[in-house]
């Protein structure tokens, strides 16, 4: 995807799950109810941040796009765009970043 079609409100962030049908080896094939357990993905798109209530003070995120993140297993709200499926999540739902 070029261009995200949508741009997130708040501090919700689209992530594309990696393929968890293979292993890293590319040996082992698992079936579709598996795929959408991945924990890892890239972020597609992030929204601006948001506005802590009790101080009034923006909170900005701290993700951008293209960053690797590893995710729970069944957190994300599943989307399809374009024919392919995205997930919706908000910044603290993301376990971390990953560093490669």
């Amino acid at each position: 995807m070029e261009q995200f079609p949508i741009q997130p409100l708040f501090d919700r962030v689209f992530v594309k799950k990696d393929d968890a049908s293979k292993d890293e080896d590319g040996l082992f094939y698992l079936p579709d109810s598996v795929k959408s357990r991945a924990k890892t993905g890239t972020v597609l798109a992030v929204g601006p941040g948001y506005y802590n209530v009790s101080t009034g003070d923006f909170i900005p995120m701290t993700l951008k796009v293209g960053d690797r993140v590893y995710l729970k297993e069944f957190d994300g709200y599943r989307i399809d765009i374009n024919g392919e499926q995205v997930f919706i999540f908000q910044e603290n739902e993301i376990v971390g970043r990953l560093v490669e």
